[in-house]
């Protein structure tokens, strides 16, 4: 019959069996006879203090993990990522288009030249009065399209009450209905409020140049999108003859302006000097 342990030594030998590491150093020792003997008769005492301490049970557990995280399966392993997963919805931010310009090219010749639905532009007083430089040559040739420009001046405003505003355009569409009239469109500029030795001061009708190109660029993308032709847009050297502004001083005012959205951004400049 075996003979009974002390209670005290089966206790020991129950917290043994709960801690890893004294059963990892116990099964390393009774792999082997001599392991197994050295177990029969030692203390309990000395089984737990060596197998918690026995450093060849230390390095096998070291080369156990070494040889474990070294494994294909664990390099392979995809890691788990923790961060949130990104909203699909989100917004990416914009990026700002580049901002477009005026562009002028000179031209030598006539502006009446030009082809058919062309836009020609020229300066023009609030007045409705086209009597004289290049204005002049306008009423000669486009005698209804003078007439459009009289009553919107005269008769849809009043030039000593409403007059109408500077630093805006009038876009007239072809109307001449003579057998050998041209076909163009007229861009009354309005950048004086009169004319004359009355004109207004060359700082006055640079400040208003600006704003009236803008609004006519408008309308014409306005016309195009309503299905109307426009061969392109042609411009006498305006504010330069009457209205005794260097035309230098205009160009700079003119190339500044912003081309919006489906505006045309090309002008083509005729003129003899």
């Amino acid at each position: 019959m075996p003979k009974s342990q002390p209670l005290s030594q089966s206790k020991e030998r129950i917290s043994n069996q709960n801690s890893v590491p004294a059963a990892a150093g116990m099964a390393s020792l009774s792999s082997s006879p001599e392991g197994s003997a050295l177990l029969k008769n030692s203390p309990p005492d000395a089984i737990q203090e060596e197998s918690t301490t026995n450093p060849t049970v230390e390095s096998t557990m070291s080369l156990s993990k070494a040889v474990s995280s070294n494994t294909p399966e664990a390099e392979d392993r995809p890691s788990i990522s923790t961060a949130e997963p990104k909203d699909s919805n989100t917004a990416m931010p914009s990026i700002p288009k580049a901002t477009r310009t005026l562009t002028l090219t000179t031209h030598f010749g006539d502006i009446f030249w030009a082809p058919p639905n062309t836009v020609l532009i020229h300066a023009c007083n609030t007045q409705g009065s086209w009597g004289a430089g290049i204005a002049a040559r306008f009423r000669s040739i486009y005698p209804e399209a003078y007439a459009t420009y009289w009553r919107y001046c005269v008769k849809d405003h009043d030039p000593k009450t409403n007059p109408v505003p500077t630093g805006s355009c009038l876009l007239i569409p072809p109307c001449e209905t003579g057998a050998k009239s041209r076909r163009h469109w007229i861009a009354c500029l309005f950048t004086s409020a009169k004319y004359g030795k009355a004109k207004d001061k060359p700082n006055a009708i640079l400040r208003n140049t600006g704003p009236a190109v803008k609004e006519m660029l408008q309308q014409v993308r306005d016309a195009k999108r309503d299905g109307k032709e426009i061969a392109g847009l042609w411009m006498c050297k305006i504010n330069s003859a009457r209205f005794a502004v260097p035309w230098a001083r205009t160009v700079k005012v003119l190339e500044d302006i912003e081309v919006e959205e489906g505006c045309i951004g090309d002008i083509q400049v005729w003129g003899y000097e």
